[in-house]
């Protein structure tokens, strides 16, 4: 029962978090006015994303706390938050970039569409949840099991978003294909998949969670 909470505990609060963050970058974004690499400009862009990211994190590091019994609400929510709006800003900004530089410009590798999401996309998502499981164990003070959980969430995370990815491809969902644009399938592979990474890393979390209590942490 842990397990299944702790998945959707992670899914259903760190995916609004990170919806949360994205609407508060865009809105600093066109509030403000200058290019949008102006240093000023994004900086505070990035800093609205990390505020809005860092809410979402923190209610979740504090309820996978309250789940688990841990004794360490307080740090787990701030370890939570740190961990998810950090991870989270690292992949968006380079992937943003890379995005841009592979699609829009046609640099670097001429790959389909869909190829190219995939190889950004996917580690992307393993990247955010090895972070957000490594955040939890800092959160514990327990280094070792920050290590076990970085990089048991991270590969779960990350072949849970693959298989996503490729089943709705199979299915005709194809980033980049035909009719693409009309059934937005960039951002329902993106949100599907990132959303089943957070149950994945989630389900990791409470399973490792079993020898937590509040007994054992001060």
């Amino acid at each position: 029962m842990r397990v299944a909470i702790c998945a959707l505990l992670t899914a259903f609060i760190l995916i609004p978090g990170a919806i949360l963050g994205i609407a508060m970058g865009g809105l600093v974004n066109d509030t403000l006015p200058g290019n949008p690499t102006d240093p000023i400009k994004l900086a505070l862009t990035v800093l609205s994303a990390f505020a809005g990211m860092f809410v979402g994190g923190a209610v979740w590091g504090w309820s996978i706390s309250r789940i688990t019994k841990a004794a360490a609400d307080r740090r787990m929510a701030v370890a939570g938050g740190i961990g998810f709006a950090l991870s989270a800003i690292v992949v968006t900004l380079p992937l943003g970039f890379l995005e841009d530089l592979f699609v829009e410009q046609q640099g670097g590798p001429q790959l389909p569409i869909h190829n190219v999401f995939t190889l950004l996309f996917t580690p992307g998502a393993a990247i955010i949840a090895g972070g957000c499981g490594a955040a939890l164990g800092f959160g514990m003070r327990d280094w070792a099991m920050a290590g076990r959980l970085a990089w048991m969430c991270a590969i779960t995370g990350g072949c849970a978003f693959l298989v996503v990815n490729l089943t709705l491809d199979g299915l005709g969902w194809r980033v980049g294909g035909p009719g693409a644009a009309a059934r937005a399938t960039m951002l329902t592979t993106a949100l599907s998949g990132n959303l089943v990474a957070a149950m994945a890393g989630g389900a990791v979390i409470g399973w490792f969670a079993r020898g937590w209590s509040r007994s054992s942490v001060g």
